[in-house]
């Protein structure tokens, strides 16, 4: 029977292999656009778009992305609007959804292009002071208890 040799590592090729992998860092004096003038946009909505322009996945957005996120804006107002009826919150909300995951805006969108938030040093600082702090309890371990019984 053949067997086929493998090739040298330097030579594969991984088929799995995310070509999007970034470390993101947070953005200083973010370029914020406006949204539309002719609605009245929610507070709630307001608040989105700020957050979502100040952090660290705007830098990765093209042009092009500018659009779906104002249309997910849009679908957000809806949501908001007391005068949209329960089964039209609904589907808007399913659809903002579905666009803030293309945009790599929910944890598992970042996880999927495999984007990564920069963490400060201050967070590093607490991670490390935390794992460090986790000792074993000083309680007694009942397994102490046991004997054998012959």
């Amino acid at each position: 029977m053949f067997v086929a040799a493998s090739k040298p590592a330097g030579l594969r090729q991984r088929r799995n292999k995310t070509t999007t992998r970034a470390t993101l860092r947070p953005v200083s004096n973010p370029t914020i656009p406006d949204l539309p003038d002719h609605v009245g946009w929610h507070p709630a909505v307001l608040s989105w778009w700020e957050d979502c322009w100040s952090s660290p996945m705007a830098p990765e957005w093209t042009e092009s992305d500018r659009h779906t996120l104002f249309l997910a804006a849009r679908l957000m107002q809806q949501v908001w609007d007391d005068r949209t009826s329960a089964a039209s919150r609904v589907t808007s909300a399913t659809e903002a959804r579905h666009l803030l995951r293309e945009c790599g805006l929910t944890p598992m969108a970042r996880r999927t292009l495999q984007w990564e938030i920069e963490r400060g040093e201050a967070a590093e600082e607490r991670t490390t002071t935390r794992r460090a702090g986790r000792r074993p309890s000083a309680a007694p371990d009942p397994r102490e208890a046991m004997r054998q019984v012959t």
